[in-house]
């Protein structure tokens, strides 16, 4: 009897855990769990599902995202590697004279920065996160690896010579083909890793505090990173040799790709949506088919899709000639309320998308001089400190190259001071917290005294050179330390502490909820068109004054400097009347 009782309780407990199986399993084939298999959710749900907690299992969690970190750090060790010591690499490997060779690093810096545009649309429209970031960092490898063959190689290159016993033969032209080639492919595959990294990233959770937590971490990595390229990497090619340098950044691309590819199945990996820029031509060519279309006063003539119109914005008064592109005319819907004709008929979110887009545009104008300033700076830092007592201590010179290093450590202490102290300080003093566009403003003013420090800092390195008599020629060391540097480059950097964040967090929070990851993409394309100007700006200072020379101590950096602070000041006020004509749709 009690064998029996026995059998019949056991029976009944395994017939309950078969059934708390059972709603465990249609639980989770209600609703996804967070470690479910939710490649096919878009990114909006995954950011909305905020109930969910974090899993530290397969397909999502802080695992994968860390793995994420991981390679994003090695790829930016890489990358900044490759261009932070370009400007000596091409004046004494491949001896390109300094003008020039300042002209071909603001090239290839621009080309970094515009290309991750094209290849965030890639990635949403066709390719998808893994396979952009895993095709890119093999290419980025292969190109980092062409560089090293250029040092390794003899035919490669030009025969190396001492500079400073007059001019040295520059490289035929076959040489400076295959230079090209391998700076090419290496741009080709930073494209895919700069701003991919950080959606697949955030793409690993569901609460919004978790990715923005993996967003900050992710960002730390980073200037971490470029940290260690402007000193570790920049220090092996100034004085172990270029081949160990480049040959560091090739075996840190290949690990970067081997670990993000070992590590697949533990992503989560949201599929392409399309492109984001569809809907933009559908409006712009629905506008221009329907110029003739009068415009009503009438909300129920516009077009509002299938959803209701407390949903929709309002049509608005700006612009209006685009609302034309969601006007109701006669054959553009069905009668189910479905779009007949989808490139002649827009909803009113598609019209006013593009209006937030239109205006949007000369603000974000104002950051290409910002931009076309660093560029020129950096390049003009590296002939400074080249030219001033690097050294340390008996054994030790900073590398030229290091000193923009400067500029990230002081991005380092100052966005913290700005996030703790600053919206302190102005809500006492004004009684209101700062707008995002006040930030930028204030990272203007802070980047034109930079620009007014180093012309200060250059005035005195040339009138210590003429003061002592030192002579003419490019290796002629001034009797100052390279240490006066620092200071003008800590206001850059605070100026950058100002301005980048808070152009980024504006993108970010003004663009269209289907255009975010293209906002946050918007800084890179500043950056990359500011970095090609500031090659051209470079060619016509050089054409039309005498002030850049091969001999920086026969030129005039000074006057450089002082004309970017002018050109800033103007460029601050251009940024004053776009900023008042311009109203933050965020605030509040």
């Amino acid at each position: 009897m009690s064998r029996k009782r026995k059998t019949c309780n056991s029976s009944t407990t395994r017939a309950r855990r078969r059934s708390r199986r059972r709603r465990r399993g249609e639980t989770s084939m209600a609703s996804p769990a967070p470690d479910g298999n939710t490649s096919a959710l878009p990114m909006e749900t995954l950011e909305g599902q905020t109930d969910q907690p974090s899993t530290f299992r397969r397909d999502g969690g802080w695992i994968p995202a860390l793995m994420i970190i991981g390679c994003s750090f090695s790829s930016t060790i890489a990358i900044y590697g490759v261009t932070t010591d370009l400007l000596q690499f091409l004046d004494h490997k491949f001896n390109i004279n300094s003008i020039r060779a300042s002209q071909i690093t603001n090239i290839i810096n621009s080309l970094m920065n515009l290309t991750p545009v094209a290849g965030a649309v890639l990635c949403d429209s066709y390719l998808g996160c893994f396979s952009t970031i895993a095709i890119s960092t093999l290419i980025s490898s292969l190109g980092t690896l062409l560089l090293t063959f250029t040092t390794v190689v003899p035919s490669l290159g030009p025969p190396s010579c001492d500079h400073s016993l007059g001019p040295c033969q520059p490289p035929s032209p076959l040489q400076f083909s295959f230079l090209c080639l391998a700076f090419g492919v290496t741009i080709v595959g930073a494209a895919g890793t700069s701003f991919t990294f950080v959606a697949m990233g955030a793409n690993q959770f569901n609460k919004k505090k978790d990715q923005e937590v993996f967003v900050n971490w992710f960002f730390f990595s980073s200037t971490i990173g470029m940290v260690v390229a402007f000193t570790a990497v920049v220090y092996i090619m100034d004085n172990v040799g270029w081949n160990w340098g480049y040959g560091a950044c090739t075996v840190l691309n290949a690990i970067s790709f081997i670990l993000f590819v070992i590590c697949k199945s533990s992503y989560r990996n949201v599929r392409p949506k399309g492109s984001p820029f569809v809907s933009l031509a559908h409006v712009v060519v629905s506008a221009v088919r329907k110029n003739i279309a009068r415009l009503s006063v009438n909300e129920g003539n516009y077009y509002y899709g299938n959803d209701s119109k407390a949903k929709h914005p309002e049509p608005t008064s700006s612009l209006r000639f685009i609302n034309k592109a969601a006007v109701i005319t006669e054959g553009d819907i069905h009668s189910d309320g479905s779009i007949a004709k989808s490139w002649r008929l827009c909803t009113i979110r598609e019209v006013e998308d593009l209006k937030t887009l239109l205006k949007l545009f000369p603000l974000w104008s104002t950051g290409i001089f910002l931009n076309v300033a660093t560029g020129i700076q950096a390049n003009l830092t590296i002939l400074q400190a080249l030219t001033m007592d690097r050294s340390l201590s008996r054994h030790f010179k900073i590398p030229a190259a290091s000193f923009q290093v400067f500029v990230f450590v002081s991005m380092v202490i100052f966005l913290p001071i700005i996030d703790r102290f600053f919206y302190t300080f102005c809500r006492i003093i004004t009684r209101r917290s700062p707008t995002i566009l006040n930030l930028i403003g204030v990272g203007h003013v802070v980047n034109i005294v930079g620009l007014a420090a180093m012309a200060y800092v250059e005035r005195r390195r040339l009138q210590a050179v003429h003061i002592h008599g030192l002579g003419d020629g490019p290796e002629v060391m001034a009797p100052m330390t390279a240490l006066w540097l620092m200071p003008p480059l800590a206001l850059i950097g605070a100026a950058s502490a100002f301005y980048y964040p808070g152009q980024v967090s504006l993108y970010y929070q003004e663009f269209p909820a289907s255009l975010k990851n293209t906002g946050t993409s918007m800084m890179s394309l500043t950056m990359g068109i500011g970095f090609y100007l500031s090659a051209t700006v470079v060619d016509l200072v050089g054409k039309a004054t005498e002030w850049l020379n091969d001999d920086i101590n026969q030129g005039h950096l000074d006057n450089v400097y002082w004309m970017l602070a002018v050109l800033g000041g103007v460029n601050f006020l251009y940024y004053i009347s776009c900023a008042k004509c311009y109203k933050l749709q965020s605030v509040g």
